[in-house]
């Protein structure tokens, strides 16, 4: 039995209502409900999907408060100075403080679609860099992450490449990876609906489990690139 307890329409409604009307004492007023309609449900995701991602990680930060993202924006260094979003993401991956910019497994939802995948972003060239290199040490292994990747349901979707081949006589097959500054594969549903029942649980964890070759190969050359002091550990503490 899940944790999960669903999140309705309803739920849903009043987190776009919050934002419309972006004011604190509209939010103030209807606080116990938001997080208990919205916050709630997604930290009991993290839970339920914990087992799993600590045994491919167990390095990684799974306390549900810290893994899932504010209804109160954060508006210091945007442009828009919405106060509250209509939007809830959650992140699997390890403690950013301590591991930036490492591998992570992704989930969020809107009122119109809900999404999930895995990616890695990068601060640097230089840590990608190990990616490529991994790669073309192991290109079977790769293609093969890839193709789990994909039987998982997920999508490289990757927009973010270098316009010159950054490794020239590499194989056609390998350059739309060797060529991109980030990785990202994901999925995207219009089936808003399925967020009030725990076969969203289901199908989480059965993406988990069957990707896990991708995020155990990403891992590892972020490893790497940390051992070799590519990657500013001190990030998030300046």
């Amino acid at each position: 039995m899940y944790n999960y307890s669903g999140i309705t329409p309803e739920a849903i409604e009043l987190l776009s209502l919050n934002r419309f009307n972006d004011s604190k004492a509209f939010y103030e007023e209807h606080k116990e409900e938001l997080k208990q309609g919205v916050t709630v449900p997604m930290r009991q995701i993290v839970l339920d999907l914990s087992d799993i991602m600590s045994e491919l990680d167990p390095l990684a930060d799974l306390n549900p408060v810290y893994a899932v993202s504010r209804i109160r924006r954060d508006t210091r260094h945007t442009k828009s100075k919405m106060m509250y979003r209509e939007n809830l993401w959650l992140m699997l991956r390890r403690n950013k403080f301590a591991y930036p910019f490492a591998p992570f497994y992704w989930f969020e939802f809107t009122p119109e679609v809900y999404a999930f995948g895995l990616g890695m972003w990068t601060q640097r060239p230089a840590q990608f860099d190990a990616v490529r290199q991994k790669i073309m040490k192991e290109p079977e292994r790769w293609l093969n992450a890839v193709k789990a990747t994909e039987s998982a349901g997920l999508t490289y979707i990757t927009r973010d490449f270098y316009k010159k081949d950054k490794i020239p006589n590499a194989p056609e097959e390998l350059k739309p990876y060797l060529n991109a500054k980030n990785a990202e594969f994901s999925y995207y549903s219009r089936d808003v609906q399925k967020l009030g029942s725990s076969s969203l649980i289901d199908e989480l964890r059965l993406m988990l489990d069957i990707s896990s070759p991708m995020y155990e190969f990403l891992i590892e050359a972020y490893d790497t690139a940390f051992s070799e002091g590519l990657i500013d550990s001190d990030y998030y503490r300046r």
